[in-house]
Order: structure tokens, then sequence, then C-alpha cells
């Protein structure tokens, strides 16, 4: 290979090594309370999603729904003041039976993830 196609081709892998962390930069889900398929024999007062990054409070929501799909009033989703990667969701007293937990965020790159799951109070 001569020098300026070996230049290249390093330039090129630096550039694509160098913009991989921005590719990647989604916040992505990496805990809940409560867990995703948990059956808890106690309702939960409040839904606690942590992300790998911090996430814009203002772009960022979590709602509550019961089995039939009903939405539950709720207040305000908050992301947590000592942890800005932590968002957080007071809920209203839960009876038995199945809910979904939709959520949506943005991340430090301004695009937006969604995602749910189910959890269940005995």
């Amino acid at each position: 290979m001569n020098a300026s196609r070996t230049a290249i081709l390093a330039t090129t892998m630096l550039m694509a090594a160098l913009a991989s962390p921005f590719a990647w930069g989604h916040a992505r889900l990496i805990r809940s309370d409560p867990a995703s398929g948990a059956t808890l024999t106690a309702a939960p007062k409040e839904i606690v999603l942590t992300f790998d990054e911090k996430v814009e409070e203002a772009f960022s929501t979590i709602t509550l729904a019961d089995a039939g799909g009903k939405a539950l009033a709720a207040g305000k989703t908050k992301v947590d003041a000592s942890n800005p990667a932590v968002l957080r969701l007071e809920v209203p007293i839960l009876s038995r039976g199945g809910y979904t937990v939709t959520w949506a965020v943005a991340g430090r790159d301004g695009h937006r993830r969604k995602g749910n799951f189910i959890f269940s109070v005995k």
C-alpha cells in the first residue's frame, strides 16, 4: 500500500472512532423501580427510571396506565435533583391489577427514545 492510501485509511479510521460516541449517545434505560415484569405485594408510590446518561426534563415523560389502557392521573415527571439521569413520577394509590409504564426521554444528543414495560400489584 502506498503512503497516501495508508494516510487516508488511518484518517478514516480515526474519524470513525471519534464519531462513535456521538452515534451511541441515545439515553438507554438501565433500571426501573418497579422492575419490568415485577409482581408487587405493595403498590409503589412512585415510578423511578434510571438512564445511562443525563436526560432533559423538558423533553422527558413517564405515563402510567391501568390494564384497560386508561391513563392514570399523576403528577409531572421530574428529573432527580441529585442525579440528572434519573426520572421520577409520583403515582396515585394503585389497586390490585396490571399497569403499563410508558416513557420517552431526550438525552444529551437531543434524540428521543421511547419504551414501555408492565408490572402488577397483588
